[in-house]
Order: C-alpha cells, then sequence, then structure tokens
C-alpha cells in the first residue's frame, strides 16, 4: 500500500536520501523489520549510518511516537537532517476532506497542527506532528516545515523522490487553501561513532492545549523509554496470564501471545480486520472477540458486555453495527445478533463468577421499527429515557427471539450468525437449525439464572422452550 507517513533521513553533505523504513523510498537496500506486542522496529544500515525506528503508541495519551536512534558508523563526522512526512486526511477519504483541511503552527512547540471543521463529529479535534532532537531547538533556523503536501512531493512527483529532499528547507508555509501534508525538518551532527535520538510524534487531540503538554513530555528521550517499557508490561501482564504448550511449536508460537494481541489490539481497539475495515463497532462481532480475554483481562468483557447493552432498542433488536462517538449505525432483522448479549452475559458470569455484571445498568435506544418490506435502515437512534439491567436487556433480547416457524425452529430473519443467508427468512418464514442450537445453549442455563432471581415464570417458559425447540431439531437435523 503506499504508505500516508515517512521518516526520511538525508546527508547534507551528499544530498543522498532514504526512508527509514523500506517504503517509500528504502529502494533495493535491506532491512530488518521486527513487530513485537505493541510496537514494532525498523532497522537499516547506509552511507555509514545506522538508524533503528521504534514506533508504538502510549498506553494514556492519543499519539504515536517514533523514536529514530542513529548512529555514525564512518570514520569522519556525518551532517544529516530528518524529516517526518505525514498526509492529513482528517476524513473518511483524503480526496474529499483535503479541501476542508487547515495547516497551521502551535505557537508553544512548533508542532504542525491540523483541523477539519466541516467533519461535524470531529470538527473540534486537532492534529498534530512534531519532530524534535535534543541536539536542536524548537524555533532554530535548522528546523523548517510546511503544511503544502504539493510543495513537498512535487507536480507528477511521489514519495519514492519527493521534491523537498532535493532542497536545502522547507518553505515555512501552512495555512488553509493547500493540498494539506505535516512536515518538519531538522538538522543534526554525528561524529564518528556518536548516537543520538530524534523523536517523532502525530497524534489528535479534543484540545488544542493538550498539545504542548504531551509533545513537551515525549521531547524526553527518558519518558519516551519509560513509556515503551510500560506498553510492553501491560502486554506482558495481559498476554502472559495463559502459556499453551504442545507437540507442535508452530502452534505454540501463534496461541501463545499472538493471538490474543490480535484480537485485543485488531477486533477489539483498531476493529479492522478481513471484512471489517470501517472500525464500526459489530453487535456479535465484539461480544464474540472480547470473550478470548476472560480469563486474561475479564475487565474487558466485562465493560464491552454493558457498553453493547446500550445499543440494544426497547423491542429488544439491536444495531447490527454503529459508528461512534455519534451512535449512526443499521437496524436489521439479523436473527442471532441480539443473542450474542446474553450468551456472552453468561460466559463471563460463568468463566469469572461474578454475577454483579447482571445488576449493570444500561440504557435503550429509541427507534423507528422496521417496515414490513424493510431489511435494515441506517439511522441515528435516540438514547431512551428507559434503561434497565443487564439481566433486563438479556431476557428482552431472549424473549424477541422465541418465536418459530411451520417446523418449529426459531426464524432467521436476515442471517444467523452466516450473513450470506440473507434472504433465506427475509420474508419472516425462513428457520434456522443453527439459531436453535445456538438458542438452547442459552435457554437452559439462563433458566438457571432467572430462577436463581426469583424470576420462575420465566424460568419454567425457557426450559419448555427448550425442550419444544430439542424435539424440532432433532426432526429437522439429518446427522
Amino acid at each position: 500500500d503506499p504508505p500516508g507517513e515517512a521518516v526520511f533521513i538525508r546527508d547534507e553533505d551528499t544530498g543522498a536520501f532514504w526512508s527509514a523504513t523500506p517504503l517509500p523510498a528504502g529502494g533495493p537496500h535491506r532491512y530488518r523489520i521486527r513487530h513485537g506486542q505493541g510496537y514494532s522496529v525498523y532497522e537499516h544500515a547506509r552511507g555509514g549510518v545506522a538508524s533503528t525506528l521504534t514506533l508504538f503508541v502510549p498506553r494514556s495519551e492519543p499519539v504515536k511516537v517514533f523514536r529514530l536512534a542513529l548512529k555514525n558508523t564512518a570514520a569522519t563526522p556525518r551532517r544529516l537532517s530528518i524529516t517526518l512526512y505525514a498526509e492529513w486526511v482528517l476524513g473518511e477519504n483524503r480526496s474529499r476532506s483535503a479541501i476542508h483541511v487547515v495547516t497551521a503552527l502551535d505557537e508553544a512547540t512548533g508542532a504542525v497542527v491540523a483541523t477539519n471543521h466541516y467533519r461535524p463529529e470531529f470538527q473540534n479535534r486537532t492534529g498534530f506532528l512534531d519532530l524534535w532532537t535534543s541536539a536542536s531547538g524548537s524555533h532554530t533556523t535548522a528546523r523548517t516545515y510546511t503544511g503544502d503536501r504539493t510543495e513537498f512531493i512535487g507536480r507528477n512527483a511521489t514519495l519514492r523522490r519527493p521534491a523537498a529532499l532535493g532542497r536545502d528547507e522547507l518553505s515555512n508555509r501552512v495555512g488553509a487553501g493547500h493540498d494539506p501534508c505535516g512536515a518538519i525538518r531538522i538538522q543534526l551532527d554525528l561524529q564518528p561513532d556518536e548516537e543520538q535520538v530524534v523523536i517523532g510524534l502525530l497524534g489528535d487531540v479534543s484540545d488544542p492545549a493538550q498539545i504542548q503538554q504531551i509533545v513537551e513530555r515525549y521531547r524526553d528521550v527518558q519518558a519516551v523509554d519509560e513509556s515503551l517499557r510500560a506498553v510492553s508490561r501491560f502486554w506482558d501482564d495481559v498476554l502472559g496470564t495463559i502459556t499453551v504448550r504442545t507437540p507442535d511449536r508452530a502452534m505454540d508460537l501463534v496461541l501463545n501471545r499472538w493471538l490474543l494481541y490480535q484480537t485485543l489490539a485488531c477486533r477489539i481497539w483498531g476493529r479492522s480486520a478481513f471484512y471489517q475495515s470501517s472500525g464500526a463497532f459489530g453487535f456479535r462481532d465484539q461480544l464474540q472477540d472480547t470473550l478470548a480475554l476472560l480469563s486474561s483481562a475479564p475487565a474487558i468483557p466485562r465493560e464491552h458486555i454493558v457498553h453493547a447493552a446500550s445499543r440494544q432498542f426497547v423491542e429488544g433488536d439491536v444495531q447490527h453495527w454503529w459508528h461512534e462517538p455519534g451512535g449512526q449505525g443499521v437496524r436489521t432483522r439479523f436473527s442471532d445478533d441480539r443473542l450474542w448479549l446474553p450468551y456472552a452475559a453468561l460466559h463471563y458470569v460463568r468463566a469469572t463468577g461474578d454475577s454483579t455484571l447482571l445488576d449493570e445498568q444500561a440504557p435503550f435506544l429509541a427507534g423507528r421499527v422496521l417496515k414490513p418490506e424493510e431489511h435494515e435502515a441506517y439511522e441515528l437512534p435516540a438514547v431512551s429515557a428507559e434503561s434497565g439491567t443487564l439481566y433486563e436487556h438479556c431476557v428482552r433480547a431472549i424473549d424477541i427471539s422465541l418465536a418459530t416457524g411451520e417446523h418449529g425452529l426459531p426464524l432467521m430473519g436476515t442471517g444467523d450468525w452466516n450473513d450470506g443467508m440473507s434472504l433465506v427468512g427475509a420474508e419472516g418464514k425462513g428457520e434456522s437449525v443453527w439459531l436453535g442450537w445456538f438458542l438452547i445453549s442459552i435457554l437452559r442455563p439462563f433458566a438457571d439464572v432467572a430462577a436463581a432471581r426469583g424470576d420462575s415464570e420465566r424460568s419454567e417458559r425457557y426450559r419448555q422452550a427448550a425442550d419444544a425447540l430439542t424435539v424440532a431439531l432433532e426432526n429437522a437435523w439429518d446427522g
């Protein structure tokens, strides 16, 4: 994929330049790349300069850190410039949002900032870019910047050979009306065997006043290194809880740390993976994913189960997916979505013994009910004045799922976990054996929960439904 950010290293005496990563300007040279939990490292050596670029995101601040260590391995002094470049999107698509992005310089720190006040949900957020080394001051002539992508790349050029790398300095031009980017260049001198660390920052804040606090903190190499250690400690705590040993070494390497790391970093936090790259919350998707963390980080599934309950309509159905912070999403007729809430709640209580989860309060959503001919509707629902315990949310999800078709099996709606079956039950007739299995796995244990809470009538009703469903499934299943 074409990169949207880059770190360039240039020899000021020869004009030769390259990127600290293989793309965009690494050429055919060799790079060593290591990915760990919470960080990535790019190592490279060229022209008597060895570089180690470490990328990570601190635990508590909305900023990505570029820690670039440079060492002069030659016998003579070196004059270098380092350029950090980022293309501002501040929207879903750069070609559409670029016209609205305005760049500026943060007076307190010298960081390049960018805003897009035409994007309703994020109009008050500010992106920022900073580059620093202890060898340079924030307002010295050795530090230049630009917010103009056309200036940086050049007409008909690319990041492989950007025009700015053929010029001594950047223009110090920011403002409205440019094809927006953020770029900062600093210069440094390295004596033989000397090593210096350059810190780059790419962040996003809700209050511009936060920029100075974050930038000043991470202009300290010790603070950067301690933050990276804190990231490693967090992942060690989460991923070191359970260790699996099997006769298959390859299996062990995948099961231990990496799969759980991917689940939390990619599926739960990033919400990006095959077939789901929008950043939206999937009602079933993230409930399924969080269950993988029940033993290692039970607070994460607990919090998400309650959060998912808040995306349930008063009628008992749910948003199939939604975007935050606004909450726009799609209301559908998917039959399994709503049942993942009681399934996950039961799983959590069994695994942790923490039945207080069922007493947590969450609001319902209020929105128009789908018309008979509608399969789905993308809208922004209102938060209802009505709220209930998680137990109440779960029983509404179950109660709305008890209707059966002519074979005594649950109605599929427009999908029963298999989204490709979207037309089987779209007219309210198609039934699902799979959904019957899923429902039985919930009905009997939830009947026990209801009985323990004194809800005996519901408990008996669920048991009777499970018994009837068992007969229908035996008749439907061909073995």
